[in-house]
Parts: C-alpha cells; sequence; structure tokens
C-alpha cells in the first residue's frame, strides 16, 4: 500500500545515506561505529558521576577551609601594630649648650629605643638623665656599668648615667643605640620598680672605642616627660637625637 503525501506521486522506499538532505552522514556514521563503540555510548556511568560529585564536596570543603584559614590570618595582621614603634622625639641641634633635652613627653609606653648621632665642640664624656612630672631627676636615683673595648670600665650609683666615659679628644663624634624598658618588670608584677637599659655607643675617636653601658633609674612614674643627653664636661653637645615607643 502506498500513502499519498498531499500530491499524486507516492512515497517510495529510500536509504538514509550520503545524499544531501536526507540524513545520510549520521546514518553513515552510525554504521561505521561498530556494537562495541555504540554501547559505550549508552553505558550507566552513575559511578563517575558519583565520584566527580565527590570531588566537587571535597573541594568545597578545602574552600571552606581556605576561607577560614584567611579570615585568620586577616585577622592577625590585623592584630600587628603598624608600625611596632612609633617616633616621638627626632631632634637636630647645632650646639650653643652641653645639654641636649627632651622635652614634653606625653606617651613613652613600655619600651624606649635610642639612636643618637653627635659631637661635642670639645673632649667630653656623654651623660644621661631621666625625668618625670615635667623635670629632670637630678638625685641619687641612677646605676650604672660600662665596658669599653670588651673590658670594665667603671660603675656607680649617682645622680646620672655615664654612657661614654672618656674621650682624648682626637675625635668627639659619637654614635649611640639602645634599649630602655618602663614598665615590664621581670618579677612578672606588670609594674616596675626600677627601669632598665642599655646603650652601645661608638666614639670616633683618636683611635675609636666601643662602650656598653647598662643601667637602672629608680623611679616608676609614667610617663617619662624629660630625657637628657648632656657632655660631662660642659662641651657644647649637637647632632640628631630620634627615640622610639612601642606600641606594646
Amino acid at each position: 500500500m502506498t500513502f499519498g503525501g498531499g500530491g499524486t506521486s507516492p512515497i517510495t522506499d529510500h536509504v538514509h545515506d550520503n545524499n544531501p538532505g536526507e540524513g545520510g552522514q549520521l546514518s553513515k556514521t552510525l554504521t561505521l561505529m561498530g556494537p562495541d563503540i555504540l554501547f559505550s555510548l549508552i553505558t550507566d556511568n552513575t559511578a563517575q558521576v558519583n565520584a566527580n560529585t565527590a570531588n566537587i564536596s571535597t573541594n568545597a570543603s578545602s574552600i571552606a577551609t581556605n576561607a577560614t584559614d584567611i579570615g585568620t590570618n586577616t585577622a592577625a595582621i590585623a592584630a600587628i601594630p603598624s608600625p611596632a614603634w612609633n617616633r616621638i622625639v627626632n631632634e637636630t641641634k647645632p650646639g650653643g649648650s652641653g645639654n641636649f633635652d627632651v622635652t614634653g613627653l606625653t606617651s613613652t609606653s613600655k619600651y624606649l629605643m635610642f639612636t643618637f648621632a653627635g659631637s661635642f665642640g670639645g673632649a667630653d664624656k656623654l651623660r644621661l638623665r631621666l625625668g618625670t612630672g615635667g623635670s629632670i631627676d637630678t638625685g641619687n636615683n641612677y646605676s650604672w656599668r660600662s665596658g669599653r673595648n670588651g673590658s670594665y670600665s667603671g660603675a656607680g650609683s649617682t645622680n646620672t648615667i655615664e654612657i661614654m666615659t672618656s674621650n682624648s679628644g682626637g675625635g668627639n663624634n659619637f654614635f649611640v643605640s639602645g634599649f630602655m624598658q618602663l614598665n615590664a618588670a621581670s618579677d612578672g608584677t606588670g609594674t616596675a620598680d626600677t627601669r632598665l637599659g642599655n646603650l652601645t655607643t661608638n666614639q670616633d675617636d683618636s683611635t675609636p672605642d666601643v662602650y656598653v653601658t647598662s643601667f637602672e633609674w629608680n623611679d616608676s612614674g609614667t610617663p617619662i616627660t624629660n630625657i637628657r643627653f648632656y657632655s660631662g664636661g660642659g662641651n657644647d653637645i649637637r647632632g640628631t637625637l630620634c627615640i622610639y615607643e612601642s606600641q606594646d
């Protein structure tokens, strides 16, 4: 039996081959594949889908862990003081006095750091005094011990701290650096009864010298308001002094 297609010509049997417009290329491709390849196309891939799903879950967990770590690290970075040291003094003086005075300090935190590049107008010695309440302490509240070029040089419990104990006059330039703790008592009480420091001084004398001075100051007043570096013999002292306070 033949069927009409809306016209007088019957629909005849035909094969999808390479004839244009009759889907011949698909027919040819499927024919050439063979049964094993065709079967593989319709094989159940549930196991692979499950494996991929598990991998996605694992990766999601790793991403969540990394996000937590990033949050933790971000908080830790934010908690770091910036900067760790805050400069509270930056003064340069050309001389004209035997004192290099810092006054009016209002915050000195727990630790101080000093750098002082200076010189004298003649052969002299370098000294240090500190103060609270707006004035310098000139009482017998200081103790110090100094070494010169690795050898013991002197010690004292007096009204000053001797930093550079001698100068032959061959060259009067010096550089001081060091630290001082203000309220970090070694007994764990949180408040220091004495204040401790350590300074290293490089002196450009006729023969360059290095001094290491450890000192104490028996005053627990807060904050330190005055710091004075001065010449023991009265010669002019000049240079640049920087002092930093810790953020803790």
